[in-house]
């Protein structure tokens, strides 16, 4: 399948869209990440019985660093 595309379409497309896959999976998966900490940290603020604004303001820091 590997040689076939490199045929048709040559090596340059074939690994651009390589790259553009890759890069598709990586965002995907960054977004999927990134919608779980912020639900799991909105589930902890308000579940806390223990809340202050300097622990959730920490949980933020650590969630973009």
């Amino acid at each position: 399948m590997l040689a076939y595309s490199h045929l048709k379409l040559g090596i340059a497309d074939s690994a651009l869209g390589t790259v553009i896959s890759q890069a598709s999976s990586l965002r995907n998966d960054v977004k999927r990440s990134f919608g779980e900490s912020v639900q799991n940290l909105l589930s902890w603020a308000l579940n806390s019985e223990n809340w202050n604004i300097d622990q959730l303001m920490q949980e933020i820091d650590v969630m973009f660093i």
